[in-house]
Parts: C-alpha cells; sequence; structure tokens
C-alpha cells in the first residue's frame, strides 16, 4: 500500500467514525424528542391502504422513533413473508405426476425464495447508518419490495390457472403480507419522496431536530458491480450445436457459469435454432448471452397454459440473476394462437437489459415480470397482452409488431399489473414504433387492437414519442372487465405520431402535456438507468428523445 492510499484509507476510516457518531447522536436525540403519543403514527398510517394494521405494527414496537418506522414495516412485512411461505410449502400437493397445481406449488417455492431475498437486501440497504439516503438507495428499495409483492402475487396467479385447493389455504396469509408489504411501501414514500426530503407536518416532529439525517446505508455494495468502464466484449465460453464451441446448449453454458460474479461473463452463442427452455437462476450475475443476430441465434420452445403449464412456467428463456444482457438473438415460443399463454421471455432480473433482439410470440410474448429492465432496438410479436407484467421497463426505438389472434380476440399492446399504488413500477414506450404485421393488416378491423388495458388495479402505462399505425382502435385503451381498475389505472400518452395517436376517441385524461411530467417515464427517472446502462455499452436516450 502505497502512501496516498495510505491517506485515502486513513480518511475513510474517519468518515466512518463520524458517520457512526452522528448516527449514535441523531438516535438518541429523536427517541428523547419524541413523545410517542401516537400523533404521528396515526398521520402515517392514515395515508396508507391499510391504516389499521399499519398501527397495530407501529404500536407494537416500544420506544420507536419516527426515522424508524419505515424499517418496522418492512420487518413486519418480513414476518409475514415468512408466515406465507411457511404454508405454501405446507399445502404443496404430494402427486409424483407434474399436475398443474404441482407446477404452480414449484413455481411459489422459487418465487417466495426471490421474495425473501429482495426483502432482506432492502432491509440491509436500509438499515445500520443515520445519514442522508442517495437517490438511488431509496429506487433500489422501492424497486426489490414492489418486486417481492409482484413475486408473491405471481405465485398465487398461478393457483388461480389451476383446479385445486392450495390457493384456498395460502389466501389469508397472501392478505397479511400484500397488506403489511403495501404498508411498507407508503411508509417509505412518506419518509423518502421522490426527492429525497421529509415531508412529515412540523408539529409532528419536533421543529429543532428536523435536520437529523435519515437512517439509510451509504452504500449499496452491489452498486460496485456496474461502476465499471464499458467492458470489452471478451468472451467466456461457447455455444455451438456443431461441437465447435465448450457446450451444445444454452442451458449447461449458464449452469457452468461462475455465481454471484462481479465480472462480466459472456456466452457466445453461434447461429442455430436451440429448442430448450432455459432459467437462468437468481445466483448467476452478470452473465450476456451474445448472439450471431436476430433471425439466425433463436432460442425456441412451446410451451403454454392449455397443455398445462402455468403462465410463469411457460417462458422459452426466463432469467432471474441481475445484471443479464442479452444481444444480437432472438427469443421465440412456437405454440401458437390457440394455446392461451406462452410467453417467449419472461425477465425477473434487476438491471436486465436487451439490445437488438426479437421477442416472438402470440399472447403474453413478453412477460416483464419484475425489478428494472431496458429493451433498445427490438422486435416484439404477439396478439393479447403482447407486453405484461409489473417491471419498471423502458422500451426504446423498439418496433411491436401485431400480429393475427384466434376468432373473437382483441389485441392489447400491454397488460400492466401494478396492483399497488406505491410501487414504482410501469411500463414506459419512449420512440418506439406500433403497426401491423403482414397478416393482420389486410383483416385488422376484425381484431380491434389497443394500446393496453389493466392487468391489475392501479395498472400504469405510458406510450410517448411513438410512432402508432392504423391497427391501433381509436379508443386507444381497453377495460379488462366491466369498470375493473378504472379508476386506480394510469394510461397516458405524450407527443406521439401516426394515425392511431389521434386523441378524439380517447377517455379525458389520457394526455401527458408537459415535458416534465413525461420525463418521469424516461430511462433517468424511471429506472434510474444513468447509473447502471452505460457500463453495457448499449446506447440509451436517458430523457425525453427530444432533449438529446
Amino acid at each position: 500500500m502505497d502512501a496516498n492510499q495510505r491517506k485515502r484509507t486513513v480518511l475513510l476510516l474517519l468518515l466512518g467514525a463520524l458517520l457512526v457518531s452522528a448516527a449514535w447522536l441523531g438516535t438518541v436525540i429523536l427517541k428523547r424528542r419524541w413523545s410517542g403519543d401516537g400523533d404521528l403514527v396515526d398521520w402515517v398510517c392514515n395515508k396508507t391502504l391499510h391504516p389499521k394494521e399499519c398501527v397495530s405494527t407501529l404500536a407494537a414496537v416500544e420506544g420507536a422513533n419516527p426515522k424508524d418506522f419505515a424499517h418496522i414495516t418492512v420487518k413486519e412485512s418480513l414476518y409475514r413473508l415468512q408466515q406465507a411461505y411457511r404454508t405454501s410449502l405446507e399445502a404443496a400437493p404430494q402427486e409424483n405426476e407434474e399436475s398443474p397445481e404441482l407446477m404452480a406449488s414449484e413455481d411459489c417455492d422459487y418465487l417466495f425464495e426471490e421474495a425473501l431475498d429482495h426483502i432482506n437486501r432492502s432491509l440491509t440497504e436500509m438499515g445500520g447508518l443515520d445519514v442522508n439516503p442517495l437517490k438511488a438507495q431509496v429506487s433500489n428499495v422501492k424497486t426489490w419490495l414492489s418486486a417481492a409483492l409482484t413475486d408473491v402475487e405471481t405465485c398465487l396467479d398461478g393457483f388461480r390457472e389451476t383446479s385445486g385447493t392450495v390457493r384456498e389455504d395460502l389466501e389469508e396469509n397472501y392478505h397479511k403480507f400484500t397488506k403489511s408489504l403495501s404498508n411498507a411501501l407508503a411508509t417509505i414514500q412518506i419518509f423518502f419522496p421522490d426527492n429525497d426530503r421529509l415531508r412529515i407536518p412540523l408539529p409532528l416532529l419536533n421543529r429543532p431536530y428536523r435536520g437529523i439525517p435519515i437512517p439509510w446505508w451509504l452504500y449499496g455494495s452491489d452498486r460496485r458491480l456496474f461502476q465499471v468502464p464499458p467492458f470489452p466484449l471478451q468472451v467466456n465460453a461457447t455455444v455451438a450445436q456443431d461441437g465447435s464451441g465448450q457446450y451444445q446448449t444454452i442451458g449447461e453454458a449458464i449452469m457452468n457459469a461462475p455465481s454471484y460474479s462481479s465480472e462480466r461473463y459472456v456466452i457466445y452463442v453461434k447461429a442455430g435454432i436451440y429448442d430448450e427452455n432455459v432459467l437462468l437462476p437468481m445466483n448467476k450475475t452478470n452473465v450476456m448471452l451474445l448472439g450471431d443476430g436476430r433471425g439466425k441465434t433463436i432460442v425456441a420452445s412451446r410451451r403454454n397454459v392449455k397443455d398445462g403449464s402455468t403462465t410463469y412456467r411457460s417462458a422459452t428463456f426466463a432469467v432471474s440473476g441481475k445484471g443479464f444482457i442479452a444481444r444480437d438473438m432472438t427469443f421465440t415460443n412456437s405454440a401458437g394462437p390457440d394455446k392461451q399463454q406462452a410467453v417467449a421471455l419472461r425477465v425477473g432480473a434487476d438491471m436486465s437489459a436487451f439490445y437488438r433482439c426479437n421477442f416472438i410470440g402470440f399472447q403474453d410474448t413478453l412477460y416483464v415480470h419484475s425489478l428494472r429492465q431496458f429493451y433498445r432496438e427490438c422486435d416484439i410479436y404477439g396478439t393479447v397482452d403482447i407486453i405484461m407484467g409489473n417491471a419498471a421497463a423502458v422500451f426504446q426505438n423498439c418496433n411491436i409488431i401485431v400480429r393475427t389472434p384466434m376468432p373473437n380476440q382483441t389485441n392489447t399492446i400491454t397488460a400492466q399489473g401494478r396492483s399497488d399504488p406505491f410501487q414504482n413500477t410501469g411500463i414506459s414506450i419512449q420512440n418506439c414504433t406500433i403497426v401491423a404485421s403482414r397478416d393482420l393488416a389486410p383483416v385488422k378491423s376484425s381484431f380491434p387492437t389497443y394500446l393496453g388495458r389493466p392487468w391489475k388495479l392501479f395498472s400504469r402505462t405510458v406510450v410517448m414519442e411513438s410512432f402508432l399505425g392504423n391497427v391501433i382502435h381509436p379508443a386507444g385503451w381497453l377495460q379488462w372487465s366491466g369498470d375493473y381498475g378504472l379508476e386506480g389505472v394510469y394510461f397516458r400518452e405524450y407527443m406521439n405520431t401516426g394515425p392511431g395517436s389521434k386523441m378524439d376517441g380517447r377517455e379525458g385524461g389520457r394526455v401527458i402535456r408537459t415535458a416534465k411530467q413525461a420525463n418521469s417515464f424516461t430511462v433517468d427517472s424511471f429506472i434510474s438507468g444513468s447509473d447502471w446502462l452505460p457500463p453495457t455499452s448499449i446506447p440509451f436516450n436517458k430523457n425525453l428523445t427530444m432533449e438529446v
């Protein structure tokens, strides 16, 4: 260690000591100054969706100070999640054959493990030091908790596709968990709003101490993975069907990739059709798949719900490992339009990116399940709910091609699954093109096509700066069933062009009127992309296209 390094080390140690001292002093002051008379608890809980449960959770922790509220509610949601997981394990069917209910139960095992990981990471990010939070840290926690809620809802959705009794056993603990996590998300939004300033009435927090630092972890360790210069495309493994690489299947190459890697691991997949269902699990981080080009390197399968799969499990390619990149590849599910849900790609990987890829299917082609995702210059083909899920996903410079569905079906570009107003999720389609396929164009009047429909109560989709072809119905947006979701949904359009962009037939309130509001759904604001996309070498516009 040279002299400069020693100096830096000493300075960091001194800074750490100062921060710990500040943390201790701040906590002591707050605990002494707050009377705990319930006024603040009532004020906070009345802003949640479930105030009774919120009051019960916060009142149970004696001596808690206001800055601990978010941490307490997240811990409560972890406890409820553990209860729900135990119920899931106890209620799992015991058949040896692959019944739909057994497959749904196995999906739940995987989803609960993901949810537990998301909440534990959130607690680690939140606890330990009293320092002013970074915007990225607040975004991390909101993202991970939103994903945990989505994971458990996906578990229950799987049982809705079956005829067994396991779902009934899960319902009670499921609702307890969703209420507690909803309150956790609400509390975090109250104490750590988008501008990272505490918005609490001064009579409820003693005025002399309003500047006490907010408890939060200073630096998330995972952020170091992306704070490196753009990586060279140095191939670590090659997949080739003709035996010219180390592996002949993509699944085998992924299985042998390092676990929890902090370095980029590049798998080159030579041209060919790879007929396999692939899962890239959570422990395979920073993996990149590099193909020979879309239409040349193809991953294909035909799993579908009608033949007994769950929607979640039907994916040809499923990815959960953080920092995943796919480039110059095609992912397809060839089950056909009569097979109901049949996913080509499912993504639940944080900070994942797809560049120059094709996604080809019919219903539920692209399942943007959870966490932060980015798609650039991709082509997406489908019919019903072409892009569905509850990630925070941004699509830039992509082509969305609507295909011919089954008779009497209606096409929808998106089915967004935001179930709680405090989740920081949604689908943002920016500078894209939406048109009919060659087979649909002559008969498009027989198959209405809409920009989206509300899969969940607080569904959120924004289409901006895009070309909308004449395939889009004049009404623009479709109801799910009756008036379901009409009050809570957020469907908006901004500065679109093309014959399908005319707003005459749209319901009122569907227009974003200012650039500032539209910028909330760009790469920089919506998925914190400026923090993690530069090292991927994938081009992106961080704000509105017109501002670049």
